[in-house]
């Protein structure tokens, strides 16, 4: 009986394995369509950003620099020394 009692077991572990990848195909596919969706979203941005920098050039708002910021600085004033 005992032979019986293995084979009933391990078919047991069998239909669990099957059940646990059907279920990580299922959270796969979601996944998927997530990653899809925020490619999507990614573009839009990409594309809005790129109309609102069009636009500040086209003001004249491309050709001042950068202004570099001193990230040690307090947002206090100016150290004193």
């Amino acid at each position: 009986m005992s032979a019986i009692g293995e084979a009933l077991a391990a078919l047991k572990k069998v239909i669990l394995l099957e059940d646990r990848i059907s279920s990580q195909g299922k959270k796969l596919e979601q996944l998927a369509t997530i990653v899809v969706d925020i490619d999507k979203r990614m573009a839009a941005m990409e594309g809005r950003l790129e109309g609102f920098m069009a636009a500040a050039s086209a003001f004249g708002g491309g050709g001042r620099p950068a202004k570099v910021i001193d990230p040690d600085r307090s947002l206090g004033g100016p150290k004193e020394a």
